[in-house]
């Protein structure tokens, strides 16, 4: 057994010093930080400080010790092996030919140190929120291992001398199927900057609009400390709002051009690797069995100016739902594109996903807002009424009650005109097509979403109905696919109900 490279734990002992001055600290802010703090006091607990930082910061040295102790990795004819961990020990196995998924992971604090994360997966179910194998290696080490291992998962046995029988791809700018480049990254962060800015404008709107009118209501005499204080909520809420606005906007500048630094996608041999990121690197290799869905995304002013995203949907590896949509990022196959250009795109890389024009479309628009109608309404109707029963009690004097009416009421309408909005662009969105054992499922509203997948994949068709839309042969339709722990579902809504007993008919295919 093989351990893991000294490098890991220099770099954890850096980090551990960071973590133990900042235990120190929040143990004792009171002393550093409080009200009554006194330079003097602190002078006199300065030993204890010390004293402290250094056995917090000796325990992490312990755990870092007994970790390169422990864990370690060894590469058998047929299989390779892993041990990991303290207090909780973990090995993990893995044949060759079950290999699905490497990832190599490179943080700014390991480059420092010459080293680098590879993770094994096999896309079992029960680990598909972590990795099985975890090898903590020499960055060139990794490198080799990382060929190595694609040729493994293909061939499924390791020579005694550690070689392959099949040759070393070498990957450079010339391979890469595609590239991020400067140019559109450039264009992706300022189609962002569209996004934020059209909604920074309207909340800008809004305060322009609302402060003008507190300016004015807060000069009546009768509107009394009750309507300050409603009034003052507003102001903060939209004063959030538009500072939510202004990082969003430096952090999608920084996000596409560190997180998304040096993306390219390779083809190589019956797998894919994609490589990006500047401050931590990432090198992600799955093979194509694998993938159960492509998924094409567009928000709203990506829409309007034709341009989308694409992502991977992959067995054991990608999860897009609960808590574990953590991983989502890393499915992402190109973050940003011509919508024109996904078919060129997919055919060099997934020409089984090239998604195919919709077939069905959504039959009644009435649907889509129904129950929100239902809902909002009765919801609205009751907070108004509870509020204007409270204030009157409480004898709150008439202009405060008519201030809370009107906000409440506009607040209503602008969610009801929003939902509207949302469910026009819905209705013109959902449909399916069903070609050559292909699906291709269009849903959304405000975030219009693509979804291909074989229909080899699809587990399960379920028809979700109202007695009235039953009448009017309507359904929604919710589709299940082979997925990790967690069920992963494909919805479209208000088709014609003969849509599930076609996609029914698939799954004996």
């Amino acid at each position: 057994m093989k351990r893991f490279d000294k490098g890991y734990v220099y770099a954890g002992l850096v980090t551990d010093l960071f973590y133990s001055l900042f235990l120190v600290v929040v143990f004792l802010r009171d002393l550093l930080l409080g009200e009554e703090s006194d330079p003097a006091d602190i002078a006199a607990a300065a030993p204890v400080l010390v004293i402290g930082f250094f056995v917090i910061y000796l325990c992490f040295v312990a755990y870092r010790i007994l970790y390169y102790r422990t864990s370690g990795y060894a590469f058998t004819e047929r299989e390779i092996r892993c041990h990991r961990g303290v207090l909780f020990r973990k090995r993990s196995v893995i044949d060759y030919k079950k290999v699905h998924a490497i990832n190599k992971k490179q943080s700014l604090l390991h480059r420092l140190f010459g080293i680098a994360v590879l993770t094994v997966d096999s896309g079992s179910a029960n680990t598909s929120h972590q990795a099985e194998i975890t090898i903590i290696e020499k960055n060139t080490v990794v490198d080799a291992l990382l060929s190595e291992l694609n040729a493994l998962k293909e061939s499924g046995v390791r020579s005694d001398a550690g070689e392959t029988n099949k040759e070393e791809v070498l990957l450079s700018d010339k391979d890469s199927l595609y590239r991020f480049t400067s140019g559109k990254k450039m264009l992706y962060t300022l189609i962002n900057l569209a996004s934020t800015a059209c909604f920074t404008a309207l909340f800008a709107g809004l305060a322009i609009a609302v402060i003008g009118v507190c300016k004015g209501v807060l000069q009546l005499e009768g509107l009394g400390t009750w309507g300050q204080y409603f009034l003052g909520a507003i102001l903060l809420t939209v004063g959030a709002m538009l500072l939510f606005s202004a990082f969003s906007l430096i952090g999608s500048l920084l996000y596409s051009f560190v997180g998304y630094y040096g993306f390219t996608v390779t083809k190589q041999d019956q797998s894919l690797q994609i490589t990006y990121g500047l401050l931590e690197k990432h090198t992600n290799t799955f093979r194509y069995d694998r993938i159960k869905a492509v998924k094409i995304s567009q928000g709203l002013v990506q829409r309007i100016l034709g341009f989308a995203s694409i992502r991977l949907e992959v067995i054991g590896y990608t999860v897009s739902s609960g808590e574990e949509d953590k991983n989502a990022d890393l499915g992402v196959l190109v973050p940003f594109c011509k919508y024109g250009e996904i078919d060129e795109i997919l055919g060099k890389v997934l020409p089984d996903y090239i998604p195919s024009e919709k077939q069905t479309k959504a039959v009644s628009l009435f649907p889509f807002l129904s129950w929100f109608l239902l809902l909002w309404g009765i919801v609205t109707g009751v907070s108004l009424m509870g509020a204007v029963a409270g204030m009157t009690a409480l004898h709150i004097p008439t202009a405060t009650v008519i201030a809370v009416v009107l906000a409440v009421a506009g607040a209503a309408l602008t969610v009801l005109g929003i939902k509207f909005a949302s469910a026009v662009l819905g209705y013109r969105t959902n449909g399916v097509a069903v070609e050559n054992g292909k699906l291709t499922v269009y849903s959304g509203g405000f975030r219009k979403t693509v979804t291909v997948f074989p229909a080899k994949h699809l587990v399960a068709v379920e028809a979700v109905t109202t007695p009235l839309r039953k009448k009017r042969g309507i359904a929604s339709v919710v589709m299940h696919l082979k997925t990790n722990e967690h069920s992963y579902e494909i919805k479209v809504h208000i088709q014609q109900d003969t849509l599930p007993d076609t996609l029914e008919r698939m799954l004996t295919l």
